[in-house]
């Protein structure tokens, strides 16, 4: 039986053995639900057109987040007109409590995706995934470099468009390494789907990069061009482009390397290059011949970095050589009474260096394991398991002949050589 409820009424209502409801005569379908506990709550009780009834629970009567019996009223008084207007007040109840569920887990998804940047969530893929693998090594290399520009970028923000734009910059430069950053950047962000850290992979549907092995070798007349063109740069682009000539090693190894690196002190000066930075992942023993430790002995230091060419671009070295080469190659084609403006230099990268070292060192009677050391090459087959020498005589000497050589260029220069290609239009 209906009772018209009063705040006094709801206060002295008691606990019985069993739970128990009381009707509002006032609002319909009200009701003081009390525990055997003592508990007591409101709820708003109904009939659907199919004859089901329905209960649905609206707030404590005492407590943390307790109405009173003037809002349960208002509560239940809701219920009645969303039923006036075809809503089923339960159904209606499931959805907002829905709804703000996923508003709370989205909420907390966002929250945790802002910690999700670039710089911290390559370690755990790394860990996860990169380095138990063979190749390990050379995807934390690739993608530790190229990322770098990306590091605190969450990776659900990162578009097509920005891996299009980066692709396109390593391809400049170095296409084979844009084919492996696709490669790597594909299979990262991949992952980062998996692990519901991202919803969409940028690097797919990115157009791929044909790789080719390249086989460019400088002549040494070319290579003689090159020598007299580094020699008119300007800070740092000379020392860095001498380094990179006079060691033989990977544009982005010696565009990265440390002062902590260096030890000029010893009876043979080296550059032991770490085997984070390696592409094999070993460290490397770089013996440093005289000319090369004039070049580091000569250069200061930049405050606050331990880099020895930091805000350095390759890039940017590669286009002022360029430059520089036609500019000699001009006045070398004036000298001989030939048109200048006919003077063509034919297309080169960086890297052609390291491989014209390779190359010419052989020639000058260094052997090719050696040179193989040289490089910092992975051994293979049973050389690889039992082969544990570290010929660092041999490479000092190599990278000695190889330095001797590269002197001599310009000292024995002829004055009929054609240097790099002049070539009538």
């Amino acid at each position: 039986m209906p009772v018209k409820l009063t705040a006094a009424a709801v206060t002295k209502a008691t606990a019985r053995d069993a739970r128990y409801e009381i009707a509002d005569a006032i609002q319909p379908g009200l009701r003081l639900v009390v525990q055997p506990s003592g508990k007591k709550g409101w709820c708003y009780r109904y009939e659907r057109a199919d004859g089901k009834r329905v209960k649905v629970t609206l707030a404590p009567a005492e407590g943390p987040g307790a109405i009173t019996l003037a809002q349960a009223r208002e509560a239940a008084s809701d219920a009645l007109r969303q039923r006036s207007h075809g809503v089923d007040p339960a159904s209606h109840k499931r959805a907002v409590r829905a709804a703000e569920a996923a508003r709370v887990a989205a909420e907390e998804q966002e929250a945790q995706r802002r910690e999700d940047t670039v710089e911290k969530v390559l370690p755990r893929y790394y860990a996860d995934h990169a380095d138990a693998l063979k190749s390990g090594s050379e995807i934390r290399r690739v993608l530790s470099k190229e990322f770098k520009g990306w590091a605190k970028m969450r990776v659900d923000e990162i578009q097509r468009r920005d891996a299009i734009r980066l692709l396109d910059a390593v391809k400049a430069r170095a296409p084979v390494q844009s084919q492996r950053l696709r490669a790597y950047g594909r299979h990262f962000f991949g992952w980062c789907i998996s692990k519901e850290l991202a919803d969409t992979n940028p690097f797919e549907g990115t157009a791929a990069v044909k790789e080719t092995p390249r086989d460019r070798v400088l002549s040494d007349d070319e290579l003689r061009l090159v020598v007299r063109a580094i020699d008119r740069l300007e800070w740092p682009r000379r020392q860095f482009l001498h380094l990179l000539l006079l060691t033989a090693q990977r544009l982005s190894e010696v565009g990265d390397m440390e002062w902590p690196e260096i030890d000029l002190t010893a009876d043979v000066p080296t550059w032991t290059l770490p085997g984070i930075r390696a592409k094999n992942g070993r460290a490397h023993v770089v013996p440093l011949p005289p000319a090369a430790v004039a070049i580091l002995s000569g250069m200061d230091r930049i405050a606050g970095s331990t880099r020895v060419f930091a805000s350095f671009s390759a890039a940017h070295a590669k286009r002022r050589i360029d430059e520089v080469l036609l500019e000699i190659a001009r006045e070398d084609a004036t000298e001989r009474g030939d048109d200048p403006d006919k003077v063509e230099i034919a297309p080169w990268r960086l890297h052609d260096l390291r491989r014209t070292a390779a190359t010419t060192m052989p020639r000058l009677g260094v052997d090719v394991v050696t040179v193989e050391r040289v490089l910092n090459h992975q051994m293979r087959g049973v050389m690889a398991v039992y082969q544990r020498h570290s010929f660092a005589e041999e490479k000092r000497h190599a990278l000695r002949v190889w330095s001797d050589f590269l002197a001599n260029l310009t000292t024995t220069r002829e004055s009929n050589v054609v240097p790099i290609r002049a070539e009538a239009s």
